[in-house]
């Protein structure tokens, strides 16, 4: 144990910095870097690695970056910071002795995060720096498994949520079986067994379109095949189709048909009856 705690001392550092409004450019250092926003607050353009965003930045903001990558900020107000700064090898050993990896904390620099314990920690260990290499051994390795369990976190939030396609077609079902009526995006998520947020996130990422137009679509395809296979007037079709009023039908299938629902019937017509026993 001796020896990665004597390496700790030399390994990581905690400072105050000062930044007055201006840009700031760095280049890939080497480090893990901490920063935690002591004073100022206003918006400000940020990229840890990730990617440029403009955010709004306060006291009590966590802002992390990685060894790999640059970093940028565009500050319109200054800033004062608490700086933690870790080698590369003491944050592979450490983050690692929490179950976690350097790659696996990426996830925190899309943009400032909250945490009140790890900046705390930050804080005590600029304010109350000890001599004692077994305290801080302690304190670092808290710092990091604090980040690992924040980034699982933030990671499990992100995931997407799965929606089978023995789901999904249970889905399809529900709505073409109620097409006519009221269609509630409760009653489709306990189809799928999903959560609500959970459902709609699945629904897009699985149909490209949000749950609402993915109905009308489906709401369009049966008046278009009602008007074509059938004499039922047109405000009979929409509301057997679901529509709130023929109007409604009229602008949904124009434009995602790109005729209207009277043209669409003279065409069905003119290519004859529709087969016997049909609608």
């Amino acid at each position: 144990m001796r020896g990665p705690v004597a390496r700790a001392v030399a390994e990581e550092r905690a400072e105050r910095v000062f930044f007055p409004a201006g840009e700031y450019r760095h280049p890939p250092t080497g480090t893990v870097q901490l920063r935690v926003v002591r004073g100022g607050s206003s918006y400000a353009e940020i990229d840890l690695g990730s990617g440029l965003r403009r955010v709004f930045t306060r006291p009590g903001d966590l802002l992390l970056s990685l060894p790999d990558y640059p970093t940028l900020f565009r500050i319109e107000e200054p800033r004062e910071l608490t700086m933690v700064t870790v080698s590369r090898e003491q944050a592979l050993r450490l983050t690692g002795a929490a179950g976690g990896s350097l790659d696996a904390l990426a996830i925190l620099t899309d943009r400032p995060m909250r945490d009140p314990l790890l900046a705390e920690l930050c804080r005590r260990l600029e304010d109350e720096p000890s001599h004692n290499p077994v305290v801080r051994e302690w304190a670092y390795g808290i710092l990091f498994a604090s980040l690992v369990r924040l980034a699982g976190r933030v990671g499990a939030r992100h995931q997407s949520p799965v929606l089978t396609q023995e789901r999904f077609n249970e889905v399809l079902a529900a709505i073409d079986a109620n097409i006519g009526e009221r269609l509630s995006i409760a009653h489709l998520a306990d189809v799928s067994g999903l959560p609500r947020r959970s459902f709609t996130a699945a629904f897009r990422g699985m149909t490209g379109l949000p749950v609402h137009q993915f109905v009308l679509r489906r709401r369009a395809e049966k008046a278009a095949e009602l008007i074509a296979r059938s004499d039922i007037p047109l405000a009979e079709v929409a509301h057997l189709a679901g529509f709130a009023h023929q109007a409604h039908m009229n602008r949904v299938v124009t434009r995602l048909k790109g005729r209207s629902p009277g043209r669409l019937r003279l065409e069905a017509r003119k290519s004859g009856p529709p087969p016997a026993g049909d609608l």
